[in-house]
């Protein structure tokens, strides 16, 4: 990815619209007023919503709110936003597991919906 995805606090952060993109969600993203945006993803029945906020740690899967394990952000050298591989990745229905000693995260989207 390029961006290269980041780990923060034990969390894999990547860029969301290469993640997005690969995992086949059609992508939102609508300015909701001027200090919060959201970005949504759908594939199928799966709705995805994300406020951009480095103090929100809350995301809706299906109008469920889901509590993160870390918040997404924007890289502010890059402009880019990223989001949790895990959270985005297991919403769609795939494994993601990590490899620790190469520090890999492997997506399998063989169970995806």
């Amino acid at each position: 990815m390029d961006p290269k995805p980041t780990v923060i606090n034990g969390n894999v952060m990547v860029p969301f619209r290469q993640l997005f993109t690969a995992l086949g969600l059609s992508i939102d993203w609508a300015k909701t007023d001027e200090k919060t945006q959201t970005v949504t993803g759908k594939k199928g029945d799966t709705v995805i919503q994300i406020q951009v906020s480095a103090s929100n740690w809350t995301a809706s899967l299906n109008g469920e709110e889901i509590k993160l394990t870390q918040s997404p952000f924007i890289d502010p050298e890059t402009s880019t936003l990223y989001v949790n591989l895990r959270f985005i990745s297991e919403s769609v229905g795939a494994a993601v597991s990590w490899d620790n000693i190469h520090k890999i995260a492997s997506i399998d989207t063989v169970k995806d919906k």
